[in-house]
């Protein structure tokens, strides 16, 4: 696995790497004027926290949520994004304590409910880790890295996240698109059907720190930005997206039929 560890800042769409997209995105005039545009026309503005999380070094993302929303919003984002597979529990750990779903009795197993806000539970600086599945377990680790006042359309805001890792098919080394549960190697569709395996063990390759455990597909993943099936320009133009967004996509169209 080749491990770029790059992504696209969704603001200006210039490209920077894992280590240097925080700094980038406390710098992005581009956001900013976004940011101040909204807080000006908004009624009321409110403390928005600047979340950093993070899997393995491959995987990481960049969101912003309301502080006063809940450890739950932000379990479920994750779950969609990320993780989610076959309903498995999960758990925030913060400060040493555990917090986990509400329908989980927090009470009955010595832990918190995940309906706390943010706010009440996180500052600027803080960290906090997350497991998904007790069995096969995913761990992301997560930061509060700023906050700032203003408002959000949405209940959680992506501002960058990694592209896929590139993947090499293990037998002609060309990109691969399928892993392989039982020999735990990668392949080609053309390579795929050839290796001897059955062809149900083998799971898509996906943008998430998931990939090829228990079944992870990656179906629910609600963010299209970066996907090889991503909307036709037209459909895309509709939706009233930036110009420069456009012809990014156009870019990685062309980028994928090359390949």
């Amino acid at each position: 696995m080749k491990i770029s560890n790059e992504g696209v800042c969704r603001f200006c769409l210039k490209t920077f790497s894992g280590s240097t997209m925080g700094r980038h995105l406390s710098a992005c005039r581009t956001k900013k004027e976004r940011d101040a545009g909204e807080a000006a026309a908004a009624k009321k503005v409110e403390k928005i926290f600047r979340i950093r999380v993070s899997a393995y070094g491959e995987f990481w993302l960049h969101l912003e949520m309301m502080a006063s929303s809940t450890l739950a919003d932000l379990d479920g984002f994750l779950r969609s994004i990320w993780l989610e597979c076959c309903g498995h529990l999960s758990q925030f750990t913060i400060h040493g304590e555990a917090y986990v779903p509400e329908n989980e009795d927090p009470e009955d197993i010595g832990a918190e409910s995940m309906a706390v806000q943010l706010g009440k539970v996180l500052s600027v600086k803080d960290k906090f880790e997350y497991e998904y599945d007790f069995g096969s377990t995913t761990y992301l680790k997560g930061q509060i890295v700023s906050e700032r006042e203003g408002t959000l359309k949405e209940k959680v805001r992506i501002l960058a996240r990694n592209r896929i890792p590139e993947v090499l098919c293990t037998h002609c080394g060309k990109p691969a698109t399928r892993f392989c549960t039982e020999c735990e190697d990668f392949y080609c569709r053309a390579c795929l059907p050839k290796h001897g395996c059955e062809e149900g063990m083998a799971l898509p390759l996906v943008n998430s720190p998931r990939m090829g455990v228990c079944g992870y597909t990656g179906e629910q993943d609600p963010d299209d930005f970066d996907r090889k099936d991503r909307a036709p320009d037209e459909a895309v133009k509709k939706r009233g997206l930036p110009e420069a967004l456009i012809k990014y996509r156009e870019a990685m169209k062309k980028k994928d039929t090359e390949l």
